[in-house]
């Protein structure tokens, strides 16, 4: 009997449906590294402590390993240390395993175990190479990586930033399997949305440097500035939201609106017309955009953002160039005038590949790649 085994750090919001999905199809089992309180949610830059309005682990089978690390964290290597996950693996009869990144101790000791025992092991990651890294650690990866990565049995990739990541370290296109980041578009997708006169842009992000708020702002102000039929709103919190507010003070259509837990933040997209994603190249993909794209909207994307050449064709939506704010304003001046026909048809057609379904035909073709396929 095939038992497919994923290794992660914590629940995540845009896993966990992946996870229901693939129950339906595969026996799986999800292997945690900690649960993290309301207050630990905060911290990781959300700005406030929250409990998703959202069951992540309903549907599925999962365990929480022992994590003996003294402040346990997904943001740190030490934070997710868990000595018995070669113990709790070997109880489930593990013949396969998916790891969802290599960052973590508990990755690191999920390797390991696989290698002992020969046990098939891919790594899912999401890494784009990013220009702006300093030599020395370009130098240390262009190093480290190529031997390391030989260490893994096959790769999942969520696009083609990160197939060319994967190529660069010297792992080869034959070993490496599309498994594109994808959200609940049931859950995101809503009822038409309402007539309206105006035209309303969305920013949904924390506010931290990787992100560029004040981007944003800017381009907004050379055009639409106190304009009526134009409106700016911004969703999440964060250390740069009071510079933001400061920077928009005067401006009555650029509303800050606060972080918004999943079911308020759906009805937010409901309410708008395009999406605008301003990040720098830490941005490794952008799932704001898949979930934008299940409620219709087409989407403004920085070129450096992992997602643009994958989601950004057609008439999906624009790119810019990264901290362009005169390319960013044109944008947003442009895509008010495309045909929403077009817009829809071209979302569509993305969100069929983009999708769960893909997911779990990636992890299907895995087990076939390792010639252990039985009935699943």
């Amino acid at each position: 009997m095939t038992k497919l085994a994923i290794i992660l750090s914590h629940p995540v919001q845009y896993y966990s449906p992946l996870f229901v999905a693939a129950t339906k199809e595969m026996e799986v089992r999800v292997f945690y590294g900690f649960q993290p309180n309301s207050e630990q949610q905060g911290r990781e830059g959300f700005g406030k402590s929250f409990d998703w309005d959202v069951d992540l682990l309903l549907g599925y089978e999962y365990e929480f390993l022992e994590n003996v690390a003294r402040s346990p964290s997904s943001s740190n290597y030490k934070g997710c240390d868990t000595p018995n996950i070669g113990e709790r693996l070997k109880k489930y009869g593990v013949t396969h395993i998916v790891s969802f990144g290599w960052h973590l101790k508990m990755y690191r000791q999920a390797l390991d175990y696989a290698k002992r025992n020969k046990i098939s092991i891919a790594v899912r990651g999401d890494s784009q190479l990013n220009p702006l890294l300093p030599w020395w650690k370009k130098v240390i990866k262009r190093i480290y990586y190529p031997f390391f990565l030989k260490k893994y049995d096959a790769f999942l990739s969520v696009g083609q930033r990160n197939r060319a990541y994967l190529n660069y370290y010297g792992v080869d296109d034959q070993n490496i399997i599309f498994s594109p980041h994808a959200i609940d578009q049931a859950f995101w997708r809503g009822q038409e949305k309402k007539e309206s006169l105006s035209f309303v842009f969305v920013w949904v992000a924390k506010f931290i440097q990787k992100k560029r708020p004040l981007d944003v702002i800017k381009a907004f102000k050379i055009s639409f500035a106190n304009i009526p039929n134009v409106a700016l709103n911004m969703v999440g919190t964060g250390e740069l939201l009071k510079e933001s507010q400061e920077l928009a003070s005067g401006i009555n259509n650029i509303n800050f609106l606060g972080f918004k837990n999943q079911s308020e933040l759906k009805k937010e997209y409901l309410k708008s017309d395009c999406l605008i994603l301003s990040s720098d190249y830490g941005e490794t993909w952008g799932l704001v955009v898949n979930e934008a794209f299940a409620t219709g909207l087409p989407a403004i994307v920085s070129d450096a953002a992992g997602c643009s050449p994958d989601l950004i064709l057609n008439h999906s939506g624009l790119t810019y160039s990264m901290g362009n704010i005169e390319e960013l304003n044109q944008r947003m001046i442009d895509i008010q005038n495309w045909d929403q026909l077009e817009i829809s048809n071209s979302i569509k057609s993305l969100n069929k590949v983009y999708s769960f379904k893909t997911n779990v035909d990636a992890f299907k073709e895995l087990l076939i790649k390792t010639n252990l396929l039985e009935s699943i």
